[in-house]
């Protein structure tokens, strides 16, 4: 019985290694909101600074996908980080989400 104890309480222990690169996730969340954030400040600050409407857009989605490609090439270079191509897709739904929505406005 003591063994059998023992045995369930290192398999409730946590995770064992690398978990798996999920498509859904509190991590993916943060991408799209962080790069739908910066596509709209960058695109916001451009305008404000003269740019005409495309060009802020422009700018604006340039920034979002620079933010994100680097906190991905920063993850490749990090020990125990894990660069994700889900994560690089969930910045580009940021991005276009962004994008869309300040090419409505004038």
């Amino acid at each position: 019985m003591n063994a059998c104890l023992l045995f369930l309480c290192m398999q409730l222990g946590g995770p064992q290694g690398p978990q798996p690169d999920r498509l859904f996730g509190e991590d993916k969340l943060k991408h799209f909101f962080v790069s739908f954030m910066a596509t709209s400040l960058a695109a916001s600050g451009a305008r404000a600074a003269g740019l005409d409407h495309d060009a802020s857009l422009y700018v604006g989605a340039g920034a979002g996908a620079a933010l994100g490609i680097r906190k991905e090439l920063m993850d490749r270079r990090t020990p125990g980080a894990t660069a994700s191509f889900f994560d690089l897709a969930w910045d580009a739904a940021g991005i276009a989400s962004a994008t869309v929505l300040l090419a409505q406005t004038r």
